[in-house]
């Protein structure tokens, strides 16, 4: 039998995606957008590629991450969730904050990694258990994230996932979505669950926020001229940062309740989506490159006066 590229735990059953909430843009600079765009569409369908974060990327603002699957389930020990719980608080702050030299947050997110793949190997879930965690979270895709997926598929656009989450997990969630080991032109880097029979045995730590970038400039795959960029984090911007392509259109959500933050993502992202964001715009951007019309009902919704800015500019 052959290996599959992209295994999972077994079927999310329990598939839940947002429901379409007013978004607010804000664009950090019209006519440099208007001109990178432009070479999108120009370029075409051949030269078109999406490079995009997980966790609170493609799932909602609503959504725990893959990890805190685990750590917050009814069904996991409690002295697992108890472990995970103090890293937890502990770590996250480090990881988000700005001010900590790349070098030291890669020491304490190594640390992290470790402990966190220490109680996994000594809770022994199962796949079945696994998956059960997964169907009874609380985890939702974003609005026409499905839509914007089947087309990348559909029209053979490279999709590069890069995220700190866990591997058998996302893939269960997108095979719902399609059967993601036919779709080529998918690569997916983050940590790998690995299993001896039935039993999840360790993890195998690779990906952190602060290691995206060196990851896919040693991934070998020979990338193409134009990015979509999606991230949730500022971090998530420099993903790219090593990989010399020429164009990129970078989309970052913002949560309205962290809309402090917004000068930031707006020093960053070329687009900055404030709410709990739908996939409206990349599906939007992804369609005008490759000459696809809109449904009726996706273009009323991006005829409404929020996306007015960016109409102008397509």
């Amino acid at each position: 039998m052959q290996k599959q590229r992209f295994p999972a735990l077994g079927d999310w059953t329990e598939k839940k995606t947002n429901s379409f909430v007013e978004e607010k843009l804000v664009i950090r600079n019209r006519e440099e957008l208007k001109s990178k765009i432009g070479k999108m569409i120009s370029e075409g369908a051949q030269q078109i590629q999406i490079v995009t974060d997980f966790d609170q990327t493609i799932s909602s603002f609503l959504s725990p991450a893959t990890f805190s699957l685990f750590r917050m389930s009814e069904l996991s020990p409690q002295d697992f969730k108890n472990k995970m719980q103090s890293y937890y608080d502990y770590y996250v702050p480090i990881e988000k904050d700005q001010s900590i030299k790349i070098e030291e947050k890669n020491k304490h997110m190594h640390e992290w990694y470790q402990k966190v793949s220490e109680a996994f190997h000594e809770a022994k879930f199962t796949k079945s258990l696994s998956c059960q965690i997964l169907n009874t979270s609380h985890i939702y895709l974003r609005y026409l994230f499905e839509q914007f997926f089947n087309k990348c598929v559909e029209e053979h656009v490279p999709f590069h996932i890069v995220s700190g989450g866990l591997d058998k997990v996302i893939n269960t969630i997108l095979a719902s979505i399609h059967e993601i080991d036919t779709y080529d032109e998918m690569t997916l880097h983050t940590n790998e669950m690995i299993f001896q029979d039935d039993t999840l045995e360790k993890m195998e730590m690779l990906v952190t926020a602060t290691t995206k970038a060196k990851i896919l400039e040693t991934s070998g795959i020979k990338f193409r001229n134009n990015t979509i960029l999606l991230g949730d984090l500022p971090s998530d911007f420099y993903m790219t940062k090593f990989l010399n392509i020429p164009n990129q259109v970078s989309i970052g959500f913002l949560a309205q309740d962290h809309s402090y933050q917004l000068e930031e993502y707006t020093k960053l992202y070329d687009i900055t989506i404030i709410g709990d964001p739908s996939f409206l715009v990349p599906l939007v951007l992804l369609s005008k490159v490759m000459g696809c019309p809109l449904t009726e009902e996706y273009t009323q919704l991006f005829n409404s006066q929020n996306y007015d800015e960016l109409r102008e500019l397509l």
